[in-house]
């Protein structure tokens, strides 16, 4: 609905969609809305998602298709949506005629870009605050430089670059911070101010302090009980049970205070506890009591960063912690209570406070980062992080002329500290780019008027608001509403609060008509005078009222429908005009699903803010909107065509009001671009005519407007051979649709066979490159005249291979080293096996470096089977190794035992993956993956066999060489194939690394202990044509 509906049909999103990272993955491994990586393929696919940003429908899409789950109709669209784009964005378009290639790196951190940073983060920043100095006895803001000796630059953000998450990272030149930004101004200014710096206090995370998935009971006599920490009969409020971008379950949501009871616990003679926990940030204490929050304390588990626990990020999987039980003698089951508390606060530094007592000006810069809150990790508070708050009343209390600059990710409780008389200046900015160091100094001392205005309502309290789980805007039934709309309580700041150095009175309110349809236009203005003594921007704010609503539709409070930030140098008045087109005062109809509007007064307050109202027009709605048609949108079900199919248009208007106007009454033109490929007749009925491309347009008419929609049609021509021979005979087994032939020839064979083939037509070109030599490959290429569409045949001529023991002191007569490197290969360090140590690299798309891949020719179809041991489980998120069926290092097909499988670490086990690895021209995919948790063992012995029939690997794994587990299959077309032995450490995902550095995830160190890989046997059974 989201995707088709709304986005294509009714706004004519003409381009492709792609899901979040892992969403299609979510759907049956986070949200269990169907069951296997197919069905999730087929929802997403059908639903309009066109992009995985996963690894999902690269694997199975295929095997959705096979299940009847989706049609190649549905790839089809997805991959029309997302190359139109490419190409529209002249990917495939030569270097020289693509502005996008010709972009130089200078363009990265220009002037220009740098002035434009500037220019955002002086204009962003909000003037909460700006009393009378109890010192000076004048507006504290601006700051007067030569009347201050010495300034004090306070708190975690006084010298950091705060960016946020998600943010781009820009060059650390280009990076100022607030300290630098304001000695920078005081060096340019040729002032005498001294500046100390003291980046005192923490912003230590007191939200999401840990995630619990189990805990266990070991008792005196060594037998333990294991428990599910999801499975608690009861739970304080706003707990949750989630797992994330994982598979594992956990309590999250776990605030100070936070707490989780277990019914009928038998704690008789348990000596510890374990507990398997995941620290996202800072990590918490865990309180375990009898009986109630407040009962018998059993033990306290200090599972925070500062005691030496690493934390796992919101990604990370548990660790088990144990800890002592105080032996109270409880010998009877109870309930037993998981107490969750934050760290104890840091005590503020005295020599913070001594700096700023001995300052004239101390400035606080306080704020949020990203251990605050990300992505799997909401805000449970909107305190300031860490010991921020005690910072900022202890600096107030000995310096009456403090100032806080706040740079947070939104709304954040500020009550204890915004009505101190020794606090008469705040500013706040959200994260402000690479510039806010420089911006904070032009706008502390005055060469810069912040105009800025807040755009969320600030909350005098996070208990103001329903549990986060509640997404209603609505109020009622006990529970106060969300925002502007439906919030009508006290706040700290309203929505478009925001102070000036100068002052501005409104006056002359106006509006163009009193009389309104949903169908009209109007323009309401508005003389505003800057009144003061400084020159500055206003925003100029209206908000829209409904008085004569019905109560029962529960309509907003207010909205937001129109703003304008004008500059007004002082003294001078100007004549704001703000249009609003009626058509946007609409309402959402739930039970006629389209726009409605009111009847009635219509009441529009102008003023500084959503409170501060200078004054208010009104003007009477009445009248009905008229609809015009806005989007068309048509398709056939099918992309791609056989010659004399035919397929049937359908056809969609959405009208301005975001209705569907019914088709069968409109006028419909359809046309196409090119008959001789494509027909379409009066009804829209299309009929495939001849080989190529055209459009169908379908023109549709609704009271006088027309729009219209396309989509191509393909009629593809039959690119398949009608004979392929080899020396004259047909090839063995000849079947069009597969398009790779094996000939196991003897090693004594002389003459290199000729191959031909005959194409359907002769609009299809065919073209033979014969092999040159046995082993080699005759590659058969068949191109259409009108497509210029490729079809591609291979016919491998082979001999036998050997197999391989590994008994004797030097490799068989048939083996090659890609890249050898002997001093990581051994016939002798393991009797009877062939030890290879993994290095650095891999043959992974542009990085083509792996050392010692062991080859011998396999230009046939076989079976191939190896015995592996390896010297320990593999780490990181690359290292890996087992059997290759290579042509080049840009085209293989690989079977290995690694680490790793990108966004989501499954089973949470340490024991590895088996992969079904392919690469293509560059390109690589992880096509099949296997975990390993209940298949390896602690000898790490495992059996890899791989079978290949003509185009198509099929791959199994074992422990024991007798019970094979299937890893899967895939088919691709290589030539001179080779077969052996690869390892290596590989090369990760950089997308990886930096999503996982950024996420603040596990970062896994190498083990001592190498990883080798030592092979008993290589065994390979050929097969082929004679």
């Amino acid at each position: 609905f989201y995707l088709d509906t709304l986005a294509r049909r009714t706004y004519g999103l003409n381009g492709y969609i792609t899901g979040d990272c892992a969403a299609i993955e979510d759907i049956y491994t986070g949200h269990y809305y169907v069951q296997t990586a197919e069905e999730a393929t087929a929802e997403g696919l059908k639903a309009g998602v066109d992009c995985d940003c996963g690894s999902v429908y690269q694997t199975s899409a295929i095997n959705a298709l096979k299940k009847g789950l989706i049609t190649i109709s549905d790839i089809d669209k997805a991959l029309v949506n997302i190359f139109t784009i490419r190409m529209r964005l002249g990917e495939f378009d030569p270097p020289e005629n693509n502005s996008y290639s010709n972009a130089q790196a200078g363009v990265i951190g220009s002037p220009a870009n740098k002035a434009l940073a500037l220019e955002v983060a002086t204009k962003t920043p909000v003037l909460l605050k700006n009393d009378i100095s109890i010192k000076t006895k004048q507006k504290t803001l601006p700051l007067d430089p030569k009347s201050i000796r010495k300034i004090a630059l306070i708190g975690p953000q006084a010298d950091q670059v705060v960016l946020g998450p998600y943010s781009g990272r820009p060059s650390k030149e280009n990076l100022v911070s607030p300290a630098d930004g304001i000695k920078k101004y005081i060096s340019k200014n040729s002032l005498s101010t001294e500046v100390l710096v003291s980046t005192g206090g923490n912003t230590a995370s007191k939200s999401n302090l840990l995630y619990i998935a189990r805990f266990e009971l070991i008792k005196s006599d060594g037998s333990i009980s294991k428990f599910d920490a999801t499975k608690f009969n009861s739970s304080s409020k706003g707990i949750t049970i989630g797992s994330g971008m994982d598979d594992e379950e956990q309590v999250r949501t776990i605030d100070d205070g936070s707490w989780t009871a277990y019914d009928n616990i038998d704690l008789t003679d348990v000596d510890t506890i374990g507990i398997s926990l995941n620290i996202p940030t800072e990590g918490g204490i865990v309180e375990v009591r009898a009986g109630s929050t407040e009962g018998n304390l059993l033990a306290v588990l200090n599972a925070t960063v500062a005691a030496g626990i690493r934390a796992g990020g919101v990604y990370g999987t548990g660790t088990l912690l144990k800890v002592k039980v105080n032996k109270l003698g409880l010998n009877k089951p109870q309930t037993l209570y998981f107490v969750y508390k934050a760290p104890q606060d840091e005590k503020i530094n005295e020599e913070v406070i001594n700096i700023a007592a001995s300052t004239d000006v101390a400035v606080i810069f306080v704020g949020t980062d990203e251990r605050t809150a990300t992505e799997e990790a909401d805000r449970l508070t909107l305190f300031l992080p860490g010991n921020q708050v005690d910072l900022i009343k202890a600096v107030a209390k000995v310096n009456p002329y403090t100032i806080v600059v706040m740079q947070t990710l939104g709304c954040v409780e500020v009550e204890e500290f915004k009505n101190l008389n020794n606090i008469p200046g705040i500013i706040w900015t959200g994260y402000n780019g690479q510039a806010q160091g420089d911006a904070i100094a032009s706008i502390l001392f005055g060469d810069v008027n912040p105009g800025g205005k807040l755009n969320s309502t600030w909350y005098k309290s996070v208990t103001d608001l329903p549990p986060i789980t509640d997404y209603t805007l609505r109020g009622g039934n006990g529970k106060n509403g969300r925002t502007l709309w439906y919030f009508d309580k006290e706040v700290s700041y309203e929505f478009g609060y925001g102070l000036s150095y100068t002052t501005f009175e409104y006056s002359n309110f106006k509006i163009s008509k009193n009389n309104i349809t949903p169908n009209d236009k109007i323009t309401i203005s508005v003389d505003v005078k800057n009144s003061g003594t400084y020159d500055g921007d206003e925003i100029v704010q209206i908000y829209m009222r409904t008085p004569d609503s019905p109560e029962s539709l529960q309509r907003p409070i207010k909205r937001l429908k129109g703003f304008k930030r004008v500059y007004i140098p002082a003294g001078d008045i100007k004549t704001v005009q703000i249009d609003i087109d009626c058509a946007d005062l609409w309402f959402w109809d739930m039970d006629k699903n389209k726009m409605n509007y009111d009847q009635g007064k219509y009441v529009f307050e102008i003023g500084a803010s959503s409170k501060d109202i200078r004054g208010t027009v009104s003007a009477i709605m009445d009248g009905k909107f008229i609809p015009t048609l806005k989007t068309v949108s048509a398709d056939c079900g099918v992309l791609i065509m056989k010659n004399g199919s035919s397929a049937q248009t359908s056809v969609t208007a959405a009208m301005t009001d975001d209705s569907f106007y019914e088709i069968s009454k409109a006028d419909i033109l359809y046309s196409s671009s090119n008959p001789d490929v494509a027909a379409v007749n009066e009804k829209g009925l299309i009929t495939a005519e001849g080989t190529g491309v055209a459009t169908i347009t379908a023109r549709v008419t609704i009271e006088g407007h027309t729009e219209s929609g396309s989509f191509p049609i393909k009629v593809t021509p039959d690119m398949r051979p009608v004979s392929l021979t080899v020396n004259g005979k047909e090839v063995v087994g000849f079947y069009p649709d597969i398009h790779s032939y094996s000939y196991l020839l003897p090693a004594s064979a002389s003459e290199v066979p000729v191959v031909k083939a005959v194409s359907s037509g002769p609009d299809i070109l065919v073209e033979v490159e014969q092999a040159k030599r046995v082993p080699g490959t005759a590659i058969i290429t068949l191109t259409d005249n009108i497509t210029v569409e490729k079809n591609s045949y291979y016919v491998n001529f082979g001999i036998e291979s050997i197999d391989e023991e590994f008994n004797h002191s030097a490799l068989g007569k048939p083996w090659r080293w890609v890249r050898e490197n002997s001093e990581d290969w051994s016939l002798s360090k393991k009797a009877g096996t062939l030890t290879i140590t993994a290095k650095g690299g891999d043959i992974k798309e542009q990085n083509n470096n792996a050392e010692n891949i062991l080859l011998q020719s396999a230009n046939t179809d076989w079976v191939i089977e190896s015995k592996v041991v390896f010297s320990r489980k593999p780490s990181g998120f690359s290292q890996h190794g087992g059997l290759i069926a290579y042509q080049d290092d840009d085209n293989y097909v690989k079977l290995v035992y690694g680490a790793g499988v990108g966004f989501r670490r499954r089973d949470n086990n340490t024991s590895g993956y088996v992969f079904l690895v392919i690469e293509e021209n560059g390109n690589q995919q992880n096509m099949s993956t296997l975990s390993m948790a209940d298949i390896i063992q602690n000898d790490n012995t495992l059996y890899f066999k791989m079978e290949k029939t003509g185009d198509r690997y099929i791959a199994w794994c074992s422990s024991d060489g007798k019970k094979y587990e299937s890893v899967g299959s895939i088919n691709l077309l290589l030539k001179d194939i080779q077969a052996g032995l690869t390892v290596c450490e590989g090369i990760p995902d950089q997308r990886m690394l930096f999503f996982m550095r950024m996420r603040g995830g596990q970062q896994q160190t190498a083990p001592e202990i190498p990883f080798e890989m030592s092979v008993d046997y290589f065994h390979i059974q050929n097969s082929g044509a004679k």
